[in-house]
């Protein structure tokens, strides 16, 4: 396993759930003072005909040509998540759409064009199963026991786990803090 102190990885037991709102926070905190580069990875599974998220006619499933596809956020005034962590100071920011099966080389590939030492906010489940992160903190819905596949493999590993109401965190995001280039959880 990859192991990155640099890391955090930012995932969730559900969709919808403050994530997204959560990484943009952590980026803010911080954006002023470091480099953060943010990176949303999408894993798709290119044996099924369904997309992993419920949704036909969204298009990344089929969009995905290869092992990986990683595209940079340009516009950081659009509804995206990674607009929306680029317009929170994030230096740059990338989507990585990825067979389920090819984490390893999608990560690797990613790696490949960002600095090895970049301060990186990921929001991803499933990367957790490839990279040892300096921080990894899970999003629960407090109003809702379901739990997603890619979380229930890799919930054991979670540093924090932050239940969300729908309005608010029961942990607060300035207490993720950088010190000696790695993430970590500050009193």
């Amino acid at each position: 396993m990859n192991v990155k102190s640099n890391y955090l990885i930012i995932g969730s037991t559900g969709r919808n759930i403050g994530k997204t709102e959560f990484a943009c926070r952590v980026i803010e905190n911080h954006s002023t003072r470091e480099d953060i580069y943010g990176v949303k990875i999408i894993p798709v599974d290119k044996k099924e005909d369904n997309c992993h998220r419920g949704i036909d006619s969204c298009g990344l499933c089929n969009s995905l040509c290869g092992e990986y596809n990683i595209t940079e956020e340009k516009i950081a005034d659009s509804p995206k998540d990674t607009s929306r962590m680029l317009k929170a100071g994030a230096k740059k920011v990338y989507l990585l759409i990825v067979d389920r099966n090819c984490l390893e080389s999608g990560i690797k590939a990613f790696s490949k064009i960002v600095p090895n030492d970049a301060l990186m906010v990921i929001e991803s489940n499933s990367i957790r199963n490839v990279i040892d992160p300096g921080l990894f903190i899970v999003i629960k819905n407090k109003k809702s026991s379901s739990i997603k596949p890619t979380c229930a493999e890799v919930i054991e590993f979670a540093d924090e786990i932050v239940g969300f109401d729908n309005m608010n965190w029961d942990f607060n995001p300035d207490r993720v803090l950088i010190q000696n280039e790695s993430w970590i959880i500050g009193e």
